[in-house]
């Protein structure tokens, strides 16, 4: 075995910004198609802005959606004077008037009326972006862009005649619309750089897998350098499946983890199929302390439209890796003064990611408290409040545990890399020892001190509590001779938080 420095994490010796590089996150994606800036062999890049994505090929003008398309068929003529008015419902209920024809005596047949028809469309479509082409006395209607998949399946397309009209046509609804996939890309990465202006993002695409096993982080977090502090995980090609978080916990502990680039990870997967969202997983049955749950989503605004028009999740996953990105690592990303993600209009609005808004009569108090102890993270109001808010930073484990928020798991990560960063210069040293075999108090106060180092700068960056020298100790009486192992013990002293406050108050 090569000679290195290894972590045991313990449970039960806890007491209980972003300085350095505890901002830097990723992203990864799943799709077989790569935007134009990247290829199969450079398929990750590092993004310091929405420009550096847009730049990359990743846009938000639907350049990758294939609009849908519906027919007007002219069955009857008509008479001079006749009109027909179509229209086309879109989301949030908006009817929207495409064009309006009225007979004229010239339009003797259902080939003219239908280019008519087609040039009344077009006239107007610098306004409502919808076009149109005839063939013999078909209309064929092509969606503006933006509308995805929402007029698949429905019956948005409808004729209103003059009264009296015998002009008549025969309507087939929209069909074979195919969502953007870049527009939610630009989506999550916009809402990350909103959620931290100051953040680096590393994106990664990747074919999507079958099954998932989430290999992926490793090789992100390898591109980055192991620099990288939290990933961010859209599995839109799939449904939701609590299995994927100790998936991906085995993948950061095993080969991140464990190979000094600690991370956590954000998880969000598709929760469209869900339709009651309280029968949802309870995490708290897992032991996956490095991944977490982003069930979240907008319920108004453009996360809410991207729903409705790619028929899949959102979520909340972009603006919840920024705003934990420019949290301390100490911080839990859900507090009220610090951390708010709605700027107004995005996010002002909370839904779960199966459309479902928080403010839904079936889903009372008791129902949202549920989900929370699930360890689920969403979004929130607060009475008397403005803003809104995460509800908790929870990991899929019990809430007994000493890493049952991303702030614990984020803090004992950097005092890792602290303390690794520190102690490698002195892997493979000379340790001095006194007559009796013990090591001499010079070593030990030596490295207990390098240890200490990092711990004194955390906790003057405030993501630890007071150090004490006794939290770095070193046994003397350990055989380091026949073992070729040194043991040294650190105990971190965590600032709580204070997730719930109790207030006793009378006459």
């Amino acid at each position: 075995m090569r000679g290195d420095i290894t972590f045991i994490k313990g449970q039960g010796a806890s007491k209980r910004v972003a300085a350095g590089q505890d901002f830097i996150s990723g992203l990864i994606l799943y799709s077989a198609t790569l935007p134009s800036g990247f290829t199969t062999s450079a398929n990750i890049k590092q993004f310091f802005s929405v420009i550096d994505a847009e730049t990359a090929g990743i846009g938000s003008g639907y350049a990758d959606e294939t609009p849908a398309t519906a027919t007007f068929d002219i069955t009857e003529i008509g008479a001079n004077g006749n009109t027909v008015s179509l229209s086309v419902l879109e989301p949030a209920g908006v009817s929207v008037l495409i064009g309006s024809y009225t007979q004229v005596t010239g339009d003797s047949t259902p080939t003219l009326v239908a280019v008519a028809i087609a040039a009344a469309i077009n006239s107007g479509t610098i306004t409502h972006g919808y076009s149109a082409t005839s063939l013999v006395a078909d209309v064929t209607i092509t969606a503006r862009n933006g509308l995805g998949v929402f007029l698949n399946s429905r019956t948005p397309l409808s004729a209103t005649y003059s009264p009296s009209a015998t002009l008549a046509g025969t309507i087939t609804q929209f069909t074979a619309g195919v969502a953007s996939k870049q527009a939610v890309w630009h989506y999550h990465i916009s809402e990350f750089f909103r959620g931290n202006p100051s953040g680096q993002l590393w994106v990664g695409f990747f074919p999507i897998p079958s099954p998932y096993a989430f290999s992926e982080i490793t090789l992100l977090q390898t591109a980055s350098g192991g620099t990288i502090r939290q990933v961010g995980i859209y599995k839109d090609g799939a449904a939701y499946a609590s299995a994927d978080l100790t998936a991906i916990d085995g993948i950061i502990k095993t080969y991140n983890d464990a190979k000094h680039k600690p991370l956590s990870a954000l998880y969000a997967a598709d929760l469209s199929a869900t339709s009651d969202i309280t029968t949802i997983a309870d995490l708290s049955l897992l032991s996956a302390n490095k991944a977490s749950s982003i069930i979240g989503q907008d319920g108004a605004a453009l996360g809410n439209l991207l729903f409705l028009t790619t028929g899949k999740s959102i979520t909340q996953l972009g603006i919840a890796l920024g705003i934990l990105s420019a949290s301390a690592v100490s911080e839990d990303f859900g507090e009220p003064a610090k951390f708010n993600i709605s700027d107004g209009t995005e996010n002002d609005v909370p839904a779960f990611a199966n459309g479902k808004l928080l403010s839904d009569a079936s889903l009372n108090d008791s129902a949202l408290d549920a989900i929370d102890a699930k360890r689920h993270i969403f979004s929130q109001k607060y009475i008397g409040y403005a803003g809104t808010y995460f509800n908790e930073n929870h990991t899929a484990i019990t809430a007994a545990s000493d890493y049952a928020y991303i702030n614990d798991n984020r803090v004992i990560d950097k005092a890792i890399r602290g303390i690794y960063s520190a102690l490698i210069p002195y892997l493979k040293s000379k340790l001095l020892k006194n007559s009796d075999g013990t090591l001499a108090t010079t070593t030990i106060d030596f490295l207990e001190t390098q240890a200490l180092q990092p711990l004194y700068q955390m906790a003057r960056d405030q993501d630890l509590g007071d150090v004490a020298a006794t939290d770095v100790y070193i046994d003397p009486t350990q055989n380091v001779t026949s073992t070729n192992l040194l043991i040294i013990n650190v105990t971190l002293n965590e600032d709580g938080i204070a997730r719930n406050i109790q207030i006793p108050i009378s006459y």
